[in-house]
């Protein structure tokens, strides 16, 4: 089968540059529409088992739910920090209850 095979690609090494270029075309089409078609039933799959685990899952917060939150508490945090630097920069006592 080997012997086969590396005589045949022997066979295209050896031929003009139209055959090589007509195989390179071929062989070419032949793995796009394979790694196409590999990407399609994944994503198939995918979509699949997403839709099973929507009525499976629980109401839990979402990514930008508790992105804004931490942008929320950290925009917070920050903010009492230059109010606390600016505080002590003038004079002022200001006391923070967390």
């Amino acid at each position: 089968m080997f012997k086969k095979l590396n005589k045949f690609i022997g066979k295209i090494q050896n031929s003009d540059e139209a055959t090589k270029k007509r195989w390179l075309i071929v062989s070419s089409a032949i793995a796009m529409v394979l790694v196409i078609s590999l990407w399609l039933v994944y994503i198939n799959w995918t979509i699949k088992a997403v839709g099973d685990n929507v009525g499976k899952q629980d109401m839990e917060p979402g990514f930008w739910q508790i992105f804004k939150t931490g942008l929320k508490v950290a925009g917070e945090s920050a903010w009492n920090g230059v109010k606390n630097s600016v505080s002590k920069i003038t004079g002022e006592r200001i006391i923070t209850i967390e």
